[in-house]
């Protein structure tokens, strides 16, 4: 295959991992956010919401377990929409790099409350080929800005505690 075009290729593959992880979060099916990375991943979160006892650790994970805990403090919310753009993907070799504008909405009944959270945020990925598929390897979240309520994101870590405790 031509260089050019067996990059464009790779650049395909990524951008769709992308968006199949958000498609996993938001349709909350585990197995499509284990598609999406590596057996491992790293999660750094810059002014990720303050989710109390409840909130995402950053660091090295194995993806099976942070795909069923993403899954369930996604769940929290009664729905989500993730919508991703501006993915600009650089291929060297067997690695890249990308990075993604995100608008994430979510919702979440509350009495006497704005049930809405909407998040803006970049994303800035590393991909790696692994036995000859490309999977996603690391994520630096960044908020860039919020609207709405973000003490949903309190409610959401209270709730998980709960969960946790029973």
């Amino acid at each position: 295959m031509d260089e050019a075009l067996s990059e464009l290729v790779d650049e395909y593959r990524i951008r769709r991992l992308i968006l199949t992880w958000l498609d996993g979060i938001d349709t909350r099916d585990p197995e499509k956010i284990r598609a999406a990375w590596a057996e491992e991943m790293e999660t750094e979160f810059i002014g990720f919401p303050d989710m109390g006892d409840g909130r995402i650790r950053p660091g090295r994970h194995r993806t099976a377990d942070r795909a069923d805990g993403l899954i369930r403090m996604i769940g929290q919310f009664s729905m989500t929409q993730h919508v991703s753009t501006n993915h600009l993907v650089t291929v060297d070799g067997d690695r890249a790099t990308a990075s993604a504008y995100v608008l994430a909405t979510h919702h979440m009944a509350v009495e006497a409350r704005e049930p809405w959270s909407v998040i803006g945020a970049r994303y800035d990925i590393d991909a790696a080929r692994i036995a000859g598929d490309w999977r996603l390897t690391r994520l630096k979240w960044t908020r860039l800005w919020t609207s709405g309520n973000d003490a949903l994101w309190a409610e959401a870590g209270k709730r998980l505690a709960a969960e946790a405790a029973r």
